[in-house]
């Protein structure tokens, strides 16, 4: 028989220290200018953005698709211990499930923020359309985060066999979750830029990558300043995981560029797109999306891959990668025309409808971000989310 699985001690931070306050008061400096910025377009419209007619979609539903993303990631990292019995990631479980229904809630308030007058979005429960995938994401969404509620609450109340239903559970309405978010674009079949069966299963990989980016650095500074013990090696496991969807990703990217590339209709705005500067998604596509991820895969494969260093740097481009993998799955689809009547010549020639984000968009996702982040310095100090040490089950059962 195997060795018994030793009891985490989940317990609180102290929270007393200058350097907490400081970290809490950044994060709260900009969620309040991001709160200023959005007060200008509460006032003077959508004109303080970068959006026009043609480009209603822009830096706000990347960021959408983005929380979306990293809040499921999170959640299944979260349900490692429960769904696939990795009791090594136990440790992460309860930080990871607050992290996720900050996330979502993040998610939620870019939606808001992006419609204008945020009293509209109550209108998917008014009038609920069950052949809208719009509706459906509604509810999806606003059910996820009560999900990632209850997960929590089953881990805080220890009840092992509850708390791995829900886990399995949780990691399905995660993938489904996304997979809906994934449809909204790739179910589009008028417009060729979006349409495309490999967009949901896409959303869930870049999912994972995003949530593990943002969660191995999140993790490695929470450890150190907090002065808790933990195992470096936990982390890597983690970056294996993550350099895996990395890979797999950039063999969608592959796959997708030739679909797009080899199709009449999406054509000439892919090679625009890839080779032409009229546009800043160009710059987003190279050195954003394919540089960033294959500059983390290098990482990840060099002599060094096993530093906390390299870790941490390697998460936080997989995470701006992934984000930027977001903006060119939304903008480029609208921002170069696309093909409404088949088989018939466009009089009016190609034409480019740029899209530049302004400081009010940015400050706007920014301040959700950090919002995020505020909710976990807060939460870590609330809640017993962390365990006392992190090291793996086999130097605990050592020890004893």
């Amino acid at each position: 028989m195997g060795a018994e699985v030793p009891k985490i001690d989940f317990t609180k931070i102290e929270g007393k220290s200058y350097g907490y306050y400081a970290i809490c008061a950044i994060w709260l400096s900009i969620c309040i200018i991001g709160a200023y910025a959005y007060y200008l377009q509460w006032i003077h419209g959508h004109q303080v953005t970068g959006l026009n007619n043609q480009v209603p979609w822009g830096f706000g539903i990347a960021a959408v698709c983005y929380f979306i993303g990293a809040s499921a990631g999170s959640l299944i990292v979260s349900a490692l211990s429960g769904v696939f019995e990795k009791e090594e990631f136990k440790i992460f479980s309860r930080s990871a499930a607050f992290f996720a229904a900050a996330m979502i809630v993040a998610a939620m308030g870019a939606i808001f923020t992006d419609v204008g007058n945020p009293s509209n979005s109550i209108n998917f429960l008014m009038y609920f359309n069950p052949t809208s995938i719009f509706s459906w994401n509604a509810f999806l969404y606003s059910s996820y985060f009560v999900v990632c509620v209850i997960y929590l609450i089953a881990q805080f109340e220890e009840k092992k066999f509850l708390t791995r239903c829900i886990a399995v559970f949780a990691v399905g309405w995660a993938v489904l979750v996304h997979s809906g978010t994934g449809a909204i674009l790739g179910f589009i079949y008028s417009n060729d830029f979006y349409h495309s069966a490999l967009t949901p299963p896409m959303f869930i990989i870049s999912a994972i990558a995003s949530g593990l980016g943002l969660l191995i650095p999140t993790y490695i500074l929470t450890f150190k300043w907090t002065k808790r013990e933990y195992d470096p090696s936990l982390f890597w496991t983690l970056t294996k995981i993550m350099g895996a969807m990395v890979i797999v990703l950039l063999y969608f990217f592959i796959v997708e560029g030739f679909e797009k590339g080899y199709m009449p209709a999406s054509h000439e705005a892919f090679l625009r797109m890839i080779t032409s500067p009229e546009t800043p998604a160009v710059w987003v596509y190279w050195f954003g999306q394919i540089g960033l991820m294959l500059l983390a895969l290098a990482i990840m494969l060099s002599p060094y891959r096993k530093t906390e260093k390299a870790m941490f740097v390697a998460g936080l481009l997989v995470a701006v990668a992934v984000f930027c993998e977001r903006y060119i799955l939304v903008v480029p689809g609208l921002s170069y025309p696309y093909e409404i009547f088949a088989g018939y010549e466009a009089v009016k020639p190609f034409q480019i409808v740029p899209y530049y984000p302004t400081w009010a968009e940015w400050a706007i996702e920014l301040a959700l971000l950090a919002g995020v982040y505020l909710a976990y310095c807060i939460g870590i100090k609330i809640f017993a989310l962390l365990p006392e040490k992190a090291v793996k089950v086999e130097e605990v059962n050592k020890n004893e």
